[in-house]
C-alpha cells in the first residue's frame, strides 16, 4: 500500500447505523480463540465440495469433509484458454471461468464459462460467453446454480446441467475483482465503489444496497454473524444479512485502502492483511467485539483447519495452534513465496513460488506429494506470494469427490485422483 494508500478519505454524507449489542465471544485461555472452523457451507451445500474462491462463504480455504488423499495420479488435463480461474467442484462436475482469447486475437478478453465431467474432463456443454469484452469474470456456486460476475459488475446465474443462462443483473458501474458470495439463498457482493449489495439468488432481484466505509475490491465474507467487508488492514464493516444495516465497524479515519487483499473468517476472528512495505502482516479481529486478538507477519491470506491457522510470510508457512498460537511445524519455499490455497482431508495445499503445487501433511508438515503446474520462474524474477486481484482470473484449486483440480500454465486445468 505505502504512500498510495495513505491519503485522506473524503466522506460523502454516509450515516452509520447504531451498532448492535455485542455477542459473547468464543475464546480460550488468555483470550485466544479456540473454535474449530465451522462447516464449510451454510448447511445446505455438500461438505466435500469447493463452492468458489477459497472454498466457501467464510473464505477460510477449508473443505470440511474432503476425501481426496495423496499421493495422486494425473487423471486428465484440458487446455481451456489463456488463464483459468479457481475451479468450482461439486456433484461430479467441475466448472471454471477462462480467458479464452487466443494469441492471434486482438479484441480484448473473452471470458467464458466451462463445465467439465470431473471424472473424465469431458465437456458438459459448449463454452458459454459470459460477456463480450468484459474482463475479470469470476465464479461461485450455491443453491444449485452457478454465478459469474464480470469486472464491470454484471452478475449472471447459470444452470450447471445445461450451461444456460437463468438471469442477469447489473449492479452498476463496478470495479469487481472477486466473485459474489452465496449464503442461504442470497448473493452478496460489492461494486468496488463503496456500495454493498444483496441479490436474491433465484432470480437476481436486488434485496438491498448499503454504503461502505471505504472503496475496495476485496471479496465478501458471509457467516452466521452477517456480511463482512474488509479494506486491507485499515477498515472493516459487518452488515446485517437481511437488511444491510451496519452492525460493527473498525476504521482509521485518515487512511483509505486499495482493498485488494482477500479477507477470511476463522478461529473466532476476521483476518485482514496489509501489504504495505513497512506493515506486512495479517491481523485477527475478534468476531464479536472487533478487538485485536493477534498479529503476524504475512504476505498471503491465512487458511484454517481444525485447531490450526496457516500463516505464510516470505515463503515460510507456519502451522499455528489456535489455542497457543505457537508453531506446530513450518514449510519453507525455495523461492521465498508461498500461499496456502486449501486445507482438506488432513492435508495442506500450498501454491509454491517455484511453480509447484505442494501437499503437506496437516499433522507434521511433511511433503507428501508435489506437482509442477508452472515453469520454474527465472532466478531474477520477483515472485509474489499472493497477487489474486491482478490477473485475468482469481487463482485457486478445488477438491470434490476424492479428486483435486488445479489450473496451471497457459490455461491448462488438470485433475488428480487416486
Amino acid at each position: 500500500m505505502g504512500s498510495t494508500a495513505r491519503r485522506v478519505r473524503i466522506r460523502s454524507g454516509w450515516v452509520a447505523a447504531t451498532a448492535l449489542a455485542i455477542l459473547a465471544a468464543d475464546v480460550g485461555p488468555g483470550g485466544a480463540a479456540t473454535a474449530a472452523p465451522a462447516p464449510a457451507t451454510s448447511t445446505t451445500e455438500p461438505a466435500d465440495a469447493t463452492l468458489g474462491y477459497r472454498a466457501d462463504a467464510r473464505h477460510d480455504s477449508f473443505v470440511a469433509k474432503a476425501t481426496a488423499a495423496p499421493p495422486f495420479t494425473k487423471l486428465w488435463s484440458a487446455d481451456l484458454g489463456s488463464a483459468v480461474s479457481a475451479p468450482v467442484a461439486v456433484g461430479g462436475k467441475v466448472f471454471v471461468v477462462v480467458n479464452a482469447v487466443g494469441e492471434d486475437e486482438t479484441g480484448g478478453p473473452r471470458m467464458e464459462l466451462v463445465g467439465l465431467d470431473a471424472a473424465t474432463g469431458k465437456r458438459l456443454w459448449p463454452q458459454r460467453l459470459i460477456a463480450d469484452n468484459d474482463p475479470k469474470a469470476t465464479l461461485a456456486y450455491g443453491g444449485g446454480l452457478l454465478y459469474t460476475q464480470t469486472g464491470r459488475g454484471v452478475v449472471t446465474a447459470w444452470d450447471p446441467a445445461t450451461g444456460r443462462q437463468r438471469w442477469s443483473h447489473s449492479i452498476g458501474s463496478g470495479i469487481c475483482e472477486y466473485p459474489p458470495t452465496w449464503y442461504d439463498g442470497v448473493l452478496y457482493t460489492q461494486d468496488g465503489r463503496g456500495t454493498a449489495l444483496a441479490l436474491r439468488a433465484g432470480d437476481g432481484a436486488e434485496l438491498w444496497r448499503a454504503p461502505l466505509v471505504d472503496w475496495g475490491i476485496s471479496p465478501v465474507v458471509v457467516d452466521e454473524l452477517g456480511v463482512w467487508f474488509g479494506f486491507d488492514n485499515y477498515s472493516f464493516q459487518l452488515l446485517d444479512r437481511s437488511s444491510g444495516r451496519e452492525l460493527r465497524r473498525y476504521d482509521v479515519p485518515d487512511l483509505t485502502a486499495r482493498g485488494g487483499n482477500p479477507i477470511a473468517r476463522g478461529a473466532g476472528a476476521l483476518w485482514l492483511r496489509s501489504s504495505a512495505a513497512d506493515d506486512e502482516r495479517t491481523v485477527a479481529y475478534d468476531q464479536n467485539t472487533g478487538a485485536v486478538l493477534r498479529s503476524f507477519p504475512a504476505d498471503a491470506t491465512p487458511a484454517f483447519g481444525p485447531g490450526r491457522v496457516y500463516v505464510a510470510h516470505r515463503g515460510v508457512v507456519k502451522a499455528l495452534s489456535t489455542t497457543t498460537y505457537q508453531p506446530a511445524w513450518s514449510y519453507t519455499s525455495p523461492r521465498q513465496a508461498a500461499t496456502v490455497r486449501l486445507v482438506a482431508g488432513g492435508h495442506v495445499y500450498v501454491q509454491d513460488g517455484n511453480g509447484k503445487l505442494v501437499v503437506l501433511s496437516e499433522r507434521t508438515g511433511a511433503v507428501v506429494w508435489s506437482y509442477r503446474l508452472w515453469a520454474e520462474p527465472h532466478p531474477m524474477e520477483d515472485v509474489l506470494a499472493e497477487e489474486d486481484w491482478r490477473g485475468w482470473v482469481n487463482p485457486g484449486i478445488a477438491t470434490a469427490g476424492g479428486r483435486v483440480f488445479a489450473p496451471g500454465q497457459n490455461g491448462v486445468l488438470t485433475a488428480f485422483g487416486d
